[in-house]
């Protein structure tokens, strides 16, 4: 990510569209057989809710993919910062389909700084991003807001936030959608794969053990594809119009996360993603 605007193309291959709904457990024929999307009103297969992070395959500058080039292909320095994902938006105009040729266009980052619950500075960044398609119309926003913690990875990593261990035992509340269960590091690597996001944070237990965590977790959009899973179940395909969430607790291997819905109220319907304890590790809303 640079701080000067910039944009490039994005083809929607049907492939992407497979592999990522794969990588997060959906069979939802809409988003493999073009005979049954078409059946349902679509032009072709439609991409997930939250598909649209895998432009990042094709943006030139994202700092998460190794440099094609580079001696072992590792991570860059600048990710040993301590920036943690703590909110993401969604807004559409129509399902994105399988076909066409997106333009996205990065803008500008917006930088803030707030008093954290200790007294200390947090600092804020929000990176927003524009999808257009190939005669100038809108076709979605998405806008991403990380934050530098108070004090260093390790201790916003333990402390308010959920460890693995013999804790993911306690059985699961009954009520709400399973999505996961027992998530594996297999179904991690697969949606890092296929959303192009190759932090070890979510992949190297070694990396991850050396900023003071246990061990790698899930991706926080990896929590959210698994939650938009639900509200599509739920809601309809391709019907979403906004998707807003905030990420409250990281999601460890071995987790198994249940989706809980309020009753709608003028076209929102606010949610809650639980892990097997009953702590929220996402809650937001949708609109339709």
């Amino acid at each position: 990510m640079t701080d000067t605007p910039y944009e490039f193309a994005f083809p929607v291959e049907a492939g992407m569209i497979l592999q990522f709904a794969q990588a997060i457990g959906d069979p939802n024929p809409v988003y493999r057989d073009r005979a049954w999307a078409q059946s349902q009103g679509f032009g072709d297969v439609i991409a997930p809710p939250t598909f649209l992070v895998v432009a990042d395959v094709f943006d030139p500058h994202y700092s998460r993919r190794p440099a094609i080039g580079a001696e072992g292909m590792g991570a860059p320095e600048e990710l040993h910062e301590a920036w943690l994902h703590v909110g993401q938006h969604f807004a559409y105009e129509r399902p994105i389909v399988a076909g066409e040729v997106l333009t996205v266009r990065k803008l500008p980052a917006r930088e803030w700084t707030k008093r954290g619950r200790r007294g200390g500075a947090l600092q804020f960044v929000e990176y927003a991003t524009d999808y257009v398609d190939s005669v100038g119309r809108a076709v979605a926003h998405a806008t991403w807001t990380d934050v530098r913690p108070e004090r260093g990875h390790r201790e916003i990593s333990v402390e308010g936030r959920s460890t693995p261990g013999s804790d993911r035992a306690t059985p699961c509340d009954p009520s709400g959608r399973v999505v996961v269960r027992d998530l594996t590091r297999t179904q991690i690597v697969m949606y890092v794969g296929a959303a192009g996001d190759f932090h070890p944070l979510h992949h190297d237990d070694e990396y991850a053990r050396t900023l003071g965590y246990p061990s790698v977790f899930a991706p926080g959009m990896l929590t959210m594809a698994l939650t938009a899973r639900a509200l599509t179940d739920e809601l309809g395909d391709g019907i979403l119009r906004q998707l807003d969430g905030r990420f409250t607790g990281q999601v460890w291997p071995g987790t198994t996360l249940r989706v809980h819905l309020e009753p709608a109220r003028d076209d929102v319907v606010a949610f809650a993603t639980v892990d097997e304890r009953g702590r929220a590790v996402f809650t937001g809303e949708v609109r339709t």
